[in-house]
């Protein structure tokens, strides 16, 4: 399940824009297997045919097809050197 902050929602309408989730890139070593957390991005991807749109509340949020479901996640924001980004909230790394 995937849900959205208040935070998050209000920079995303202040920014009037759609956002995307990049798809999550695994790293596989002999042993061990670890997938990255994803970032957040405004805007509408590139490859749209490897993307599914959601509404979540109120907000358009373009959703890889093989983004985990099976988690509780949040999209959230945070301030950085003066700038405001969003991030996932609550990704595992195995």
């Amino acid at each position: 399940m995937l849900t959205l902050s208040d935070d998050a929602l209000a920079l995303i309408a202040e920014r009037q824009q759609s956002i995307y989730i990049d798809a999550p890139q695994t790293i596989e070593a002999c042993c061990l297997e670890i997938t990255a957390c994803p970032t957040v991005r405004f805007g509408k991807p590139r490859a749209l045919d490897k993307y599914t749109l959601r509404q979540i509340q109120g907000a358009e949020v373009y959703v890889p097809h093989r983004f985990p479901s099976a988690h509780t996640l949040s999209i959230r924001a945070k301030r950085f050197l003066g700038r405001r980004f969003l991030f996932i909230h609550g990704w595992k790394l195995a």
